[in-house]
C-alpha cells in the first residue's frame, strides 16, 4: 500500500521529535518525509519533496502558517494545523472547516487526522475554505495589540491575547502567559491594571489578580467563586467583586 508522505513544520524540536514518534508509533501508513524548523525552510522542503500532506504549527517566529502559505505558487497538499493555544486560530479554522490538532497531541486524534487525509485528499486543499482562512486571519493581524513589559533583561514585547491573567506578588506582578511562560515586572498590580485600562478585555477579580475575559473557560459558584483560565490555572474571585465579573461574563 502506497505510504502517506507527509512533512512535519515547527519551531521546537521537541513538537517534532514527539510528533514523529506519534506517528512512527500509530500510523504506520505514515511517512515522514522531513521535519522542519521554520517557513523559509518548509517553503524549500516543499516544493523540493512534494509532500502529500503537511503537520504545520501556526505560531512561529519570523514567519506564521499563514504568512508561509502565502509564500507558495501552489498548495496541492492536504493541511493539518497544529496548535498549543491561539484560540482565534482554532475558531477560524473550524469554521472553514479545516483540520487541526491541539497540543499535546493525543494518539486518538493523530489517528483520525490521518484518516481524514486518506479519506478525503485533495488535488488543491486549500481551495475556497483556506483562502478564506489566510484572508481572515491576515486581515485581523493588524488588530494584534502588544504590551511593553520592563524586565530585568530590558523591554519584552507581549501579545495582549496572550496574556491569561496578572498576579500581585507584593510590589511585583506575575504575568502568566497562554504558552505557559511567566514574565515578573516590577510593579504593582494597580500600576499594571492602568497601564491595561484602554484594552477592556480585562477587570480585576481579586484583590491579587486581573484576568482576561477572553481567556475565561467557567465560573465556579462560592462565596466568590472562581475561574477557570485557559491556561489550566484556577482564579479566585473576591465576594466583593462577584456582582461586577459575573455582570461582565453575560455581557461579554
Amino acid at each position: 500500500m502506497k505510504k502517506l508522505r507527509v512533512l512535519l513544520i515547527d519551531d521546537e524540536l521537541f513538537c517534532l521529535e514527539t510528533l514523529k514518534w506519534e506517528l512512527d508509533q500509530h500510523c504506520p501508513e505514515v511517512e515522514v518525509l522531513a521535519m522542519c524548523q521554520g517557513g523559509a525552510e518548509a517553503i524549500q522542503a516543499i516544493n523540493t519533496l512534494e509532500p502529500d500532506a503537511v503537520f504545520l504549527d501556526i505560531e512561529m517566529p519570523y514567519m506564521n502558517a499563514f504568512e508561509m502559505l502565502q509564500e507558495l505558487d501552489t498548495i496541492n497538499f492536504s493541511i493539518v494545523f497544529t496548535t498549543a493555544y491561539d484560540r482565534f486560530a482554532i475558531h477560524a479554522i473550524k469554521v472553514n472547516a479545516l483540520d487541526y490538532l491541539l497540543k499535546p497531541i493525543g494518539s486518538d486524534e493523530l489517528k483520525a487526522a490521518v484518516q481524514k487525509i486518506k479519506n478525503h485528499q485533495q488535488t488543491n486543499v486549500s481551495g475556497a475554505n483556506l483562502r478564506g482562512l489566510m484572508e481572515h486571519l491576515l486581515a485581523n493581524q493588524h488588530e494584534v495589540q502588544k504590551i511593553a513589559l520592563p524586565t530585568m533583561q530590558g523591554l519584552e514585547l507581549v501579545r495582549i491575547d496572550q496574556i491569561v491573567f496578572v498576579e500581585a506578588d507584593s510590589n511585583y506582578t506575575h504575568f502568566h502567559l497562554l504558552s505557559g511562560n511567566r514574565i515578573l515586572i516590577s510593579k504593582t498590580l494597580k500600576q499594571i491594571e492602568e497601564m491595561l485600562s484602554e484594552h477592556d478585555c480585562f477587570i480585576r477579580t481579586h484583590q491579587s489578580f486581573l484576568v482576561n475575559t477572553r481567556l475565561i473557560d467557567r465560573y465556579h459558584r462560592g462565596s466568590g467563586g472562581s475561574l477557570d483560565m485557559a491556561n489550566g490555572v484556577q482564579v479566585p474571585v473576591s465576594q466583593s467583586r462577584k456582582d461586577i465579573v459575573l455582570t461582565r461574563l453575560k455581557n461579554s
